[in-house]
């Protein structure tokens, strides 16, 4: 049987200013070990439908389920604490706390740990394409029958420093942002076609990288993802999302030449 992957359900922007509040069902102990950027990507999971259900009419998903995080910058909280530990206190006297979170794959671990689910899991990081490569990753996964769903968070949490930092070295036109957003990918049901590359579409969502080549076709209505959300940052895409659009959406995310494309299709029942 073919599948045919499809996204269920999706979360929108989810600030990370301030930080959202952590929901009841998770220990005090893991909301101590939890740094910022886990914090707000579990937010956008759970908005997303990754437990207790989506608009859909899905149940949470499966124990079994895939989970993706794509994040340029990682923990920048936790990386800061690790390295002042180092400064204060030499090698020896590193704290362990900060470093269990600082490592790139600490976000995808919290989710897989917190919402219980210990399928196929990885962290991709690849700056203005990481947002749709990790939803391509779902999607092969999800197509091969390796997992029944995937879930997909895309998330960066900046410092003062690091922000300032990015604003430097970027050169982005628009003011630079931080946040997460998620979707939910099915083997079936309800939902968006997911398809991998290029198709007719009535929105094409642009990830706004401005040194790649104009590639707007036809009479499509552009989205430009910083514009519609006022920032940038480099996994922003997901989170500008036109969801509540009838047609088919194009997606298309850059970054230094290389070019990924997905294409999410008009809402099925």
């Amino acid at each position: 049987m073919t599948i045919r992957p499809r996204i269920s359900g999706f979360s929108g922007e989810i600030a990370a200013s301030p930080l959202p509040e952590w929901p009841a069902f998770v220990a005090l102990g893991a909301r101590r070990r939890h740094d910022p950027l886990s914090r707000v990507a579990l937010a956008a999971a759970l908005a997303a439908g990754a437990k207790g259900g989506d608009e859909n009419g899905y149940q949470e998903l499966p124990a079994d389920s895939a989970v993706a995080v794509a994040t340029s910058y990682g923990s920048v909280v936790s990386t800061l604490r690790f390295a002042d530990s180092i400064t204060q206190f030499g090698d020896s006297g590193a704290s362990p706390t900060p470093f269990t979170t600082s490592v790139h794959h600490a976000a995808a671990g919290a989710l897989g740990e917190i919402l219980g689910l210990h399928g196929p899991t990885t962290t991709i990081s690849q700056g203005g394409t990481g947002a749709l490569s990790a939803l391509r990753w779902a999607w092969m996964v999800v197509a091969a029958g390796r997992a029944p769903a995937a879930l997909v968070v895309a998330a960066d949490v900046h410092t003062d420093w690091s922000r300032s930092m990015v604003e430097r070295l970027a050169g982005s036109p628009w003011p630079i942002g931080d946040g997460a957003a998620a979707v939910v990918v099915r083997a079936s049901g309800p939902g968006r076609e997911l398809r991998l590359g290029s198709h007719p579409a009535q929105v094409f969502l642009d990830g706004g990288d401005v040194r790649a080549p104009d590639a707007w076709r036809g009479d499509a209505t552009r989205v430009v993802a910083p514009e519609r959300l006022g920032r940038w940052w480099p996994c922003c895409t997901l989170a500008a999302l036109p969801w509540s659009t009838d047609g088919a959406i194009q997606v298309r995310e850059c970054e230094r030449g290389t070019v990924v494309e997905m294409w999410l299709g008009p809402f099925v029942a």
